[in-house]
């Protein structure tokens, strides 16, 4: 006999994504649960915003950290207005946490379409700054050379790739600094002033490694870090100084390049901030990819929610890569799945040894309905729903809120092997990233899973009300416009009960006179 399936437990919710906006967070499922939306704002955020957008316009280079799992959803769409004017310089941490061909394809995607391609428009007085910007800079480019990254107008100046942790690829970002703010000492020297020290300013959204990033550039632990967002709660200026000596930064074709090369190189003072995170999340398939990197507060989201979320994420990244035979995003997931948690997340859940798990709420389904329902559901994949559940029995001794806190700390520390959630964009209309395929329709449920009977009662039963409730809204509403028209309607008739309840007052209601009837029905016409 084969195994019984591990249908989702009735009366829970699906919980899918769908990035071209086939699905919508605020769809009920058929039990008619909602999903509670994903959203942080807390006060210091608040105010580190406001004051921050003052603060940029002091700074010379701007330094824009992004998480490498998710680059799109961490990638704030005010930034293009708050560094108008000002080189900006993209920074993506964790690059350990993904494979080479992903970071070599967000690379040549931002060098092809520009890293701020889908950021929110700039008005007329940004456009202006960036203008003033590069007519300034070209005054002291002696090679001409002011490129902009996607040929855009409002373009960064250089993408990197980091790890915070461990210093790789943090020497490139001074020198990226140092490229992008030349044009500041030039002016002075031509101007017979001293060199001083660049000012740049580091934002980004919460725990991607700001802190972290700054440490490593100052060589000893200044910057207080943790894996918890919210750890820096105020803007700070911290001086990074150096012994270098500038090597022909701005070129050797004129005077100002040769008395560059023999001058010492100033350090530059970095301005950490606060995490900075839209006070509104409007799409909450990134706002899931957030929770899941740990970059908004535990008390903003559900474990259970988010855990689930991520397996079905990853799920279908590992089901697109086999179709294209390049598994980009996780090529170890499988792998770990099945020496971790003792079960394969592609395959049927008819070919795994899966226990049935029919939830603990009681049912009107008979025993054959529900093995029937089973059956249906044999010859699938599982969801990230079932993924949870089988964590919970097989490492957590059946405690789904244990099986999502392991499966979000395996993800996160790194024990699921390198995993990129977001895929590089191949197009402009790609909204920032590849779209990715999942089982889900319309109204937000996978289409895998077949509905249990209980579910589809509810469903009926929240049909059969919300019909009663508009017809009486419909009847309320034709009652009052009556109403101010001055029509006297006949008096509402209720059936009689079951003991003649009812009979009474309707022989008590007294029969119009012949001359009142039709009285008031062509009043005002």
């Amino acid at each position: 006999m084969p195994s019984l399936v591990w249908p989702s437990p009735p009366g829970t919710t699906r919980i899918n994504s769908s990035l071209e906006g086939d699905y919508d967070p605020d769809s009920l499922s058929l039990s008619g649960y909602q999903r509670p939306k994903v959203n942080w704002y807390p006060g210091h955020i608040a105010k580190a915003e406001r004051q921050l957008s003052e603060t940029l316009k002091s700074v010379d280079v701007v330094i824009e950290v992004r998480d490498a799992r998710a680059p799109k959803a961490t990638a704030h769409p005010s930034v293009g207005k708050w560094t108008a004017g000002r080189p900006r310089v993209v920074v993506l941490t964790r690059m350990d946490a993904v494979t080479v061909r992903s970071r070599e394809s967000w690379r040549e995607a931002y060098e092809r379409l520009g890293a701020d391609r889908w950021e929110e428009g700039l008005g007329g007085e940004e456009r202006n700054r960036n203008a003033q910007l590069r007519k300034e800079r070209s005054k002291y480019d002696d090679d001409g050379s002011d490129l902009v990254m996607g040929g855009g107008e409002e373009g960064v100046e250089e993408v990197l790739f980091v790890d915070a942790k461990r210093g790789q690829g943090t020497h490139a970002i001074s020198r990226a600094v140092y490229r992008a703010g030349r044009h500041v000492n030039e002016r002075r020297n031509r101007r017979g002033l001293n060199d001083r020290s660049l000012r740049v300013g580091i934002i980004g959204f919460p725990n991607v490694g700001k802190s972290a990033l700054i440490n490593r550039l100052l060589g000893r632990k200044r910057a207080r870090t943790a894996n918890t967002p919210g750890i820096t709660r105020s803007l700070q200026w911290i001086r990074v100084a150096t012994d270098k000596y500038s090597t022909s930064a701005s070129g050797s074709g004129s005077g100002g390049g040769n008395r560059s090369s023999n001058t010492r190189k100033k350090g530059f003072e970095l301005l950490d901030s606060p995490g900075i995170i839209p006070s509104d999340m409007l799409d909450q398939n990134d706002a899931l990819l957030l929770a899941a990197c740990n970059s908004v507060g535990v008390g903003a989201y559900d474990n259970q929610a988010v855990a689930a979320y991520l397996c079905d994420r990853i799920q279908s990244l590992v089901l697109m890569g086999e179709k294209t035979g390049s598994n980009v995003a996780a090529p170890k997931w499988r792998e770990k799945c099945i020496e971790r948690y003792g079960f394969d997340p592609l395959k049927q859940l008819s070919e795994q040894n899966i226990a049935a798990r029919w939830g603990s709420e009681n049912t009107d389904g008979s025993a054959s309905t529900w093995i029937a329902w089973a059956a249906a559901n044999r010859d699938r994949v599982p969801t990230g729903e079932d993924m949870l559940f089988i964590v919970a029995d097989n490492t957590c001794r059946g405690d789904p809120e244990n099986a999502a806190r392991k499966i979000l700390q395996d993800f996160r520390t790194g024990r699921m092997g390198p995993v990129a959630l977001q895929l590089a964009p191949e197009s402009e209309g790609d909204d920032g990233q590849t779209h990715v395929d999942h089982s889900v329709g319309k109204d937000g449920l996978d289409v895998r899973v077949v509905a249990s009977p209980t579910d589809m009662k509810r469903a009926a039963e929240e049909q059969e009300r919300m019909k009663k409730e508009e017809i009486e809204q419909r009847a309320q509403a034709a009652m009052a416009a009556a109403k101010e028209r001055g029509l006297n309607l006949p008096p509402v008739m209720e059936s009689a009960g079951k003991n003649g309840e009812g009979v009474e007052e309707e022989e008590s209601v007294q029969k119009p006179a012949e001359s009142e009837v039709g009285r008031g029905l062509f009043d005002g016409w």
